[in-house]
C-alpha cells in the first residue's frame, strides 16, 4: 500500500532538485569545448573588424575582400549561403550539418545568432547534438536555420564565421 502523505513531498523535492532555474548558469554549457558562445561572439567580432578594415582600405567602393585570419582551424559552423526573407529583417542561412534532429541518434538541432555591424553580418550557428560522445558518420546534409536581424540587411553582406568571407546571398 502506498503512503500518499510521503509521495507528494518526495516528488516535490525531486522536481525542485532536478530543475535548474539558476539565472547565472552559463548559456553555453551545451557547446563543445572551444566553441563557447562567448568565444564564437569574439570570433564574429574579429571577422567584422577585418571586414570593416577592408571597407576602409577600399575607400567604400568596389568589391571588398577581407583578409582571412591566419589559419588555426577556428571553431564554428560555416554558413554556405543566405537568403533574405520579407523586408530583410529575417535571414535563412544554409550550412552542412547532421541529417536529423537531436531527438534522433547522430542528430542535431541548430539555431543561429547574428553579430551585426554597419557594414556586415556574421552568422553564428550553434548545434545541440543528440549525444556529444557519439561518433556519427551521418553528417554532410544541407540544413537551414532562420533568424531575425536587429536591422534590415540592406546592402550588407553575410559573412561566415570561420574565415570571415562573404557567402552567396539571395534576396527575395
Amino acid at each position: 500500500m502506498v503512503r500518499w502523505h510521503w509521495v507528494v513531498p518526495v516528488v516535490a523535492v525531486a522536481m525542485i532538485a532536478g530543475c535548474d532555474t539558476d539565472p547565472d548558469a552559463p548559456v553555453d554549457a551545451a557547446l563543445p569545448r572551444g566553441e563557447s558562445l562567448g568565444e564564437l561572439r569574439q570570433q564574429a567580432r574579429e571577422a567584422l573588424a577585418r571586414y570593416d578594415q577592408a571597407v576602409i582600405d577600399a575607400g567604400g567602393a568596389g568589391a571588398v575582400t577581407p583578409t582571412p585570419p591566419v589559419w588555426n582551424s577556428p571553431p564554428g559552423i560555416a554558413v554556405e549561403s543566405a537568403t533574405t526573407i520579407g523586408a530583410g529583417t529575417q535571414l535563412a542561412a544554409t550550412f552542412t550539418g547532421a541529417r536529423g534532429p537531436a531527438t534522433e541518434s547522430c542528430g542535431a538541432d541548430y539555431h543561429a545568432q547574428p553579430v551585426e555591424s554597419a557594414n556586415a553580418v556574421v552568422v553564428i550557428v550553434i548545434a545541440q547534438y543528440h549525444d556529444t560522445s557519439e561518433v556519427c558518420p551521418m553528417s554532410g546534409y544541407q540544413r537551414t536555420v532562420t533568424f531575425n536581424l536587429a536591422q534590415p540587411l540592406g546592402k550588407r553582406p553575410v559573412l561566415e564565421i570561420r574565415q570571415g568571407q562573404p557567402v552567396p546571398l539571395t534576396r527575395r
